[in-house]
């Protein structure tokens, strides 16, 4: 599970250093959807919310605007391109650039700490840029375990 915590002498959420299992969480975020349309685990902005809340990367008192759903749908749909053009072999420049596009909601930045520690944060004061955030640290530790893009 991935929970964001709020510094009391900080703008920034930080974020965790690690996600348990980024691949089960890029996953099951992935496979939110399927052919039957009615079996979309996030067709709607209470649905989608809790599902995140299930998934403990959005505090439950919080939901999803129209636009932060609709943006959330469209972070679900490039994750499944670019997982759908490696597993063809091929490469989609178009889904890369959706992803990249997608994922800067998170707004990232990198804090420094005590001893040289570093953390990844969201500079964001609202809930969904954590929730990007998190997709976001999940790829980026699958990428550097060598499993990015191959989930």
């Amino acid at each position: 599970m991935i929970s964001a915590q709020t510094p009391p002498d900080s703008y920034d959420r930080i974020m965790p250093d690690a996600v348990a299992d980024p691949l089960h969480l890029i996953r099951s975020f992935a496979s939110t959807v399927s052919a039957d349309p009615g079996a979309d685990l996030l067709r709607d902005r209470d649905d989608a919310a809790s599902w995140l809340h299930t998934a403990g990367i959005l505090p439950t008192e919080n939901g999803l605007s129209n636009s932060e759903h609709a943006a959330l749908l469209r972070l679900r749909t490039s994750i499944i391109d670019v997982l759908a053009a490696h597993s063809g072999g091929r490469e989609d420049g178009d889904a890369n650039g959706r992803l990249t596009r997608a994922l800067a909601d998170g707004r990232l930045v990198l804090t420094a700490g005590p001893g040289g520690a570093v953390r990844l944060a969201s500079a964001a004061r609202s809930s969904y840029p954590s929730v990007v955030a998190a997709f976001a640290i999940a790829i980026a530790q699958a990428a550097g375990a060598g499993k990015w893009p191959g989930v």
